[in-house]
């Protein structure tokens, strides 16, 4: 990406920031669901008293967090140089607030609505004019008390105080913003609580400090996924939500594992009886039976679990895997039942609708009036709170649902009017510059026809999920908060979305299986609503997946531009835009994918087989060949191509015949290979180039290096015989661009070489780039960064470079992107902070 290009994105980010709405969330309190040394305190005015003569007053917003156990303390205290104290108290068992001077109820007392309290900000003023103090809430007054005041200069503390003979770590779960002090009717200071970070908040009009202990701020926590599980069970494992306990629910081989949003707790039942769980089924809870389900498509069954005997009502009859991988399904209220959409398996996609009645737990293919709903699957569904309105939206599949006839991504959403047995097209969204696809489910609000979903790109392994607003209505959505890493292998993986309407917040699943061994989910939440970044696809349509990934880097990083620089107000509206980590043009985590890019003045004039990046067979012209290669033929070149250029020794027919016909005789496999054979040597002749033999018991593939490229030769012989210098850099750099080593493609075999491929290139790059002298050219530097960020998104040597070099390159600011986009990064991947900051990166 060039400066003019970044320049324009940039300042296309600065007025979008002007476009977003103003929004502070305020600082968060942690309460009586931590021990006393982590629960949360604001003291406005350090260690100095504040000095309030004639009238005064103190105004803040606030509101409470639903669904915890305990509500009860300060709000907030007042406490003069003479030790006199004004208190303002929360009672939970009469639900009452109530203002304390000394030790005296002063008859000012309220109450909120609970659906005002927890759902609502709230304003609360107190005023102090002539020896009456008087107290307001949300606009009315609530009464009028006469106390005398021995000195006015205040220590200001909300939530917990530390203030000796006054200590108390008594305070309710709540969150509070828009803090302001009057003197004589004129504001004297503002604290905006609109920080993203830090133990310190600056009024706006002074520039007066008020430190805070255990601080939580609100924004991060509507614009950055929160990691709050992982969990790994025992072999093929899968997960559903009960929304009204906000309760998760992850199917083991040997146990139910249960995990509370309220207070992030986790359990294990243990089955009293192991059972085999075959890959592909699925998890539903129906909330009007308050029961768990295993979902077995291909044996039309489902199996509800009995918590009194720990285990399934029926034996399982599960051991073939299923034809119905990443299917959508919804429970209908009316008629008590399951319904499943969609789905692949078995180079088939699907646009079958199957119903399950809990009722008379009969199973039955629906007919459906539609025209609209072609087979496919990664679409999202969410349906409305009865289920008698469901919407799918996008996916990959095929008109006529075989995978070898021209798959492709739909971005069409589709409304399914389960009364009337019929789906319509309600709209296509524009379709992008880089293809993207949906996890499996998504939320619905009918309040504003809105709805939320994950998207991400599926020609990658290393993926991120991006939660979308988008619109029931209109082909228009929105970005919302930032990216979750997603570990994407096709069938082996799954998403989800889930709201949970107690707490108020998204919950996002994902979960990767190690097939018949072991499933890893992982669990993060995001406040609700999300922080949203003002991009709509129509206007979006035009950037490619990577740039838009971008731009939520961009939008945020013109707000801190603003903030720094913005002057300072005097108006409580006039609160800063939130602010999430930047990201910058250069992401470690998402290796570039450019399948048509060819390193033209290597494959010039020479046909090509490109195993890094996404896979591709190019004749000279470069016209592309795959297309001309089934499953299994692939599969078959792949092994004797790898086999070949990778070890030298090739492939024995025996294990062809392992891998590729391991359910057939010798005699048929034999047959198999030669007939596969003949059809993949005429793909071959095509290339100009290539031919497969059979040499010492293996087959190998011979080619004129002048007229075929082979990039993985080309690799190899750079990684193990090569000499060093730029020569060697410039051709790796050429070839691991592309990516890491066969994108989208995933086979059992595959896994140790493909560690094997990424270990030899790592050890490579970094050796040439340490051999770098000091004065070398800091782009050569970032390259080599770059394409160790490829095999390893993480890596702490490539950060330094990378950042050391872009400061070489005058671009402090960049390189500071790049530090808080790896820093986020780790955090993600690992559950805990970067150890080192951007100063020892640099230094």
């Amino acid at each position: 990406m060039n400066m003019c290009s970044f320049k324009a994105l940039l300042f296309a980010g600065v007025l979008l920031l002007f476009c977003l709405p103003a929004q502070s969330q305020g600082l968060v309190f942690s309460s009586f669901e931590q021990v006393q040394e982590k629960r949360t305190s604001l003291v406005l005015n350090g260690s100095d008293p504040l000095c309030l003569d004639g009238s005064f007053g103190l105004s803040f917003d606030f509101n409470f967090f639903p669904d915890r156990s305990v509500y009860y303390g300060y709000v907030v205290r007042l406490i003069n140089n003479h030790h006199q104290n004004i208190d303002l108290i929360y009672n939970h068992r009469n639900q009452q607030f109530s203002v304390v001077f000394g030790d005296v109820y002063t008859q000012l007392d309220f109450r909120i609505d609970s659906a005002l309290l927890f759902h609502q900000w709230n304003t609360c003023s107190l005023q102090y004019n002539g020896q009456m103090l008087s107290l307001t809430v949300n606009g009315k007054n609530s009464g009028n008390k006469k106390i005398v005041l021995k000195d006015q200069c205040f220590r200001i503390f909300f939530g917990a105080c530390q203030l000796h003979s006054f200590k108390t770590s008594d305070l309710p779960p709540m969150q509070v913003k828009s803090i302001a002090l009057y003197r004589n009717n004129k504001m004297d200071a503002f604290w905006p609580l609109n920080e993203m970070a830090g133990v310190r908040a600056e009024d706006s009009i002074r520039g007066r400090v008020a430190n805070v202990i255990n601080p939580v701020w609100g924004t991060p926590l509507h614009q950055q996924w929160q990691l709050l599980k992982v969990l790994t069970v025992k072999g093929n494992g899968s997960y559903t939500f009960d929304p009204s306990e906000e309760e998760l629910y992850i199917v083991a081989a040997d146990s139910i594992h249960h995990f509370l949003l309220r207070d992030h707790s986790s359990r294990a039942e243990a089955l009293s009886r192991q059972e085999y769980l075959a890959p592909g089924y699925q998890s539903i809870y129906n909330p009007g039976n308050r029961t768990l389900y295993s979902v077995h498509i291909d044996q039309q069954q489902l199996a509800a679990w009995q918590p009194a005997t720990r285990s399934w009502d029926i034996p399982f009859d599960s051991t073939d895997i299923t034809q119905y991988w990443q299917t959508n399904k919804f429970i209908r209220k009316s008629d008590n039942a399951l319904y499943i959409l969609g789905g692949y398996g078995q180079l088939k996609y699907k646009n079958l609708v199957q119903r399950f009645s809990f009722n008379t737990r009969k199973w039955e293919e629906v007919t459906v009036q539609q025209s609209d709903y072609k087979p496919r699957y990664l679409s999202a569904l969410g349906a409305t709170a009865s289920g008698d309105t469901a919407y799918l939206l996008g996916g990959y599949g095929s008109d006529n649902g075989e995978q070898m006839l021209s798959p492709r991504y739909y971005y069409d959403l589709l409304q399914y009017d389960v009364a009337n047995n019929r789906i319509r097209k309600v709209y296509t969204l524009p379709e992008p510059a880089e293809p993207f696809v949906f996890a499996s489910s998504m939320v619905i609000d009918t309040t504003d026809q809105s709805y939320y979903a994950l998207m991400f790109p599926n020609d990658r392994f290393r993926s991120r999920l991006q939660l979308i607003k988008g619109s029931l209505l209109r082909p228009e959505y929105q970005l919302a908060g930032d990216t979750i890493p997603y570990a994407f292998l096709d069938n082996r993986s799954g998403a989800d979305l889930y709201y949970c309407p107690r707490s108020q917040q998204l919950l996002a699943v994902t979960q990767i299986v190690d097939r018949d061994k072991s499933t890893e989910v992982r669990i993060y939440s995001l406040a609700f609503p999300p922080g949203q970044l003002a991009l709509s696809a129509a206007a979006g349509a035009g950037f490619s997946l990577k740039w838009w990934w971008l731009l939520a880097g961009i939008v945020p990083a013109a707000v801190v531009i603003y903030y720094l620089y913005r002057h300072r107000f005097n108006k409580p509206s006039l609160t800063a835009i939130p602010v999430t980590p930047v990201q910058t043009e250069e992401v470690p985590s998402l290796p570039v994918v450019a399948p048509a890019a060819v390193p033209e003045d290597v494959t010039a004039g020479k046909a090509a087989l490109l195993l890094f990046g996404e896979f591709q067979v190019l004749d000279k012209d470069k016209n592309a060949l795959t297309q001309l290669l089934s499953p299994l033929l692939k599969e078959m070149l792949l092994l004797i191509v790898i086999h070949t250029a990778w070890s030298g020794k090739g492939i024995s027919s025996e294990k062809l015949y392992e891998i590729l016909w391991h359910d057939k005789s010798e005699r048929d496999a034999r047959n198999n290979r030669s007939v596969n054979m003949v059809k993949l040597k005429a793909i071959l002749e095509k290339l100009g180039s290539g031919v497969i033999l059979r040499e010492e018991g293996r087959w190998k593939i011979t080619y004129d290096p002048d007229l075929l490229w082979v990039d993985l030769a080309e690799f190899s012989q750079l990684v193990k015989s090569a000499t060093p210098g730029m020569e060697r850099v410039r051709l790796l750099l050429k070839i691991v661009k592309e990516g890491t080593f066969l994108f989208r493609t995933d086979y059992s075999w595959l896994e140790d070489i493909k560690s094997d491929i990424s270990s030899k290139a790592l050890d490579v790059l970094l050796a040439e780039m340490n051999g770098l002298p000091a004065n070398a050219s800091p782009e050569i530097f970032i390259d080599i960064a770059n394409a160790i960020f490829v095999f390893d998104p993480i890596h702490e040597d490539a950060l330094r470079a990378k950042c050391k070099n872009l400061i070489r390159q005058g671009r402090p600011s960049i390189a500071k992107s790049v530090y808080e986009k790896f820093y986020k990064d780790y955090r993600h991947m690992y559950g805990e902070n970067f150890r080192l900051n951007f100063q020892d990166i640099i230094s």
